[in-house]
C-alpha cells in the first residue's frame, strides 16, 4: 500500500510502500519499503490522498513536519487515583 512518510528529518513527505504497521507486540515502530530497502521508522504514515497531497504540497517542505504534527491525537488518560480518600 502506497503511503506519504513524514520524519523530522526528512525534507517534507516521501512516498513509500507500507508492509506492516507493527513489526511485533513487542515492537511498535512500522516496517516501510523506500528505495527498495525495508526500514523500521517511527514517523508519520499519511494516506496518500489528492486532498492530503495538494495541502502538503501548498506550504514549504520544512514546514510540513510541523503541520503534520498538530494532528497528532494524544491517547486518553484517566485519573484511577483520587486524592480525597
Amino acid at each position: 500500500m502506497k503511503i506519504l512518510h513524514i520524519t523530522p528529518n526528512s525534507n517534507g513527505y516521501e512516498e513509500v510502500e507500507l508492509i506492516a504497521n507493527r513489526i511485533s507486540h513487542k515492537n511498535p515502530l512500522a516496517l516501510i519499503l523506500k528505495d527498495g530497502e525495508e526500514l523500521m521508522t517511527g514517523g508519520y504514515l499519511i494516506n496518500d490522498t489528492p486532498e492530503i497531497r495538494a495541502t502538503l504540497d501548498s506550504m514549504p517542505r520544512d514546514k510540513q513536519y510541523d503541520f503534520v504534527q498538530m494532528f497528532k491525537k494524544n491517547p486518553f488518560v484517566k485519573a484511577y487515583f483520587d486524592e480525597q480518600l
